[in-house]
């Protein structure tokens, strides 16, 4: 059975080897490459204990738009094993590049044998930030990637509703961090922007070298285009272009993955301007009939 808590002050580790980061990113980037024949995308599907390596794509704790006054992201880890486990955090600051062998923002905690353990408001708590950015779980064991870790994990932005005392929140999943490591496209679904409802987009970029991606925001009575370059490992996130969009979908394509496959993830949320609820779109595969075949769907 597994058992919640519920954590305000965590225990946190600093991180005392200097190599660590660059060691665990590299392993798993090692591990990438060897599953780099596209069948990474079904990995959530075919393995039920846990992505091994998670990415929460948008985090923070900050003031907020549209009359929000305040948000935080709570975040929820679990381990399914009956040994603690050790879990590496890096937190990438929205619009900066964040090297392995950098000054990184990054901390050791550890998972209590079969717990879910809330961490509320965790970029300050946890990572004593402020801001928006992407957050880096990798479970780790002597000081190397764990590969027979059994975690996983769930974050909610939680925000104050405007004239009220109550709030609301939207929830961003984890997601494997080779998500679209052999993928060039991918769309966000399902969102909405037009005089009662505001859409933000964002891309996390894992990998070396900077990233332009050329987005798309098709909708049911606007068509807008523009690109964005997001640093090596870093994120970027913004609002769509203006405009009265009605139902919309937004297209994600990476223009420059030169002969190396590139691990990215985008996202997109929509938001009513009045009542400040929400919901996330994480951007899914653009599979062609030929790929579906080859993962076999």
């Amino acid at each position: 059975m597994i058992l919640p808590e519920v954590v305000t002050s965590p225990v946190v580790k600093p991180i005392e080897d200097a190599t660590l980061v660059a060691r665990v990113m590299a392993q798993a980037l090692e591990r990438r490459s060897r599953t780099r024949d596209g069948r990474v995308h079904i990995k959530a599907i075919d393995d039920v204990r846990s992505a091994r390596r998670l990415v929460i794509p948008v985090a923070g704790s900050n003031a907020g738009g549209g009359g929000t006054l305040f948000f935080r992201s709570d975040v929820t880890l679990i381990n399914y094993d009956d040994i603690p486990e050790d879990v590496l955090v890096i937190y990438w600051p929205i619009g900066t590049s964040n090297p392995p062998g950098g000054s990184l923002s990054a901390v050791q905690i550890t998972l209590p044998p079969t717990r879910a353990v809330t961490y509320v408001d965790f970029v300050a708590t946890v990572m004593n930030k402020g801001g928006l950015g992407t957050l880096l779980f990798y479970p780790i064991y002597l000081g190397q990637l764990d590969d027979a870790a059994a975690v996983d994990g769930l974050s909610r932005i939680y925000t104050k509703q405007p004239g009220s005392n109550g709030t609301v929140s939207q929830e961003f999943p984890p997601v494997d961090a080779d998500h679209f490591s052999a993928e060039d496209t991918a769309a966000s679904l399902g969102l909405r922007q037009d005089a009662g409802f505001r859409t933000n987009y964002g891309i996390v970029n894992i990998d070396s070298a900077p990233h332009t991606f050329h987005v798309r925001f098709v909708g049911e009575r606007l068509t807008t285009e523009t690109n964005l370059t997001v640093p090596a490992y870093g994120m970027l996130q913004t609002s769509a272009p203006g405009g009265d969009y009605g139902a919309l979908v937004v297209h994600f394509e990476l223009t420059d993955p030169g002969t190396n496959f590139v691990s990215w993830i985008a996202y997109a949320s929509s938001t009513d301007n009045i009542t400040g609820d929400g919901w996330v779109s994480i951007a899914g595969a653009d599979f062609s009939p030929d790929q579906l075949k080859n993962i076999g769907l």
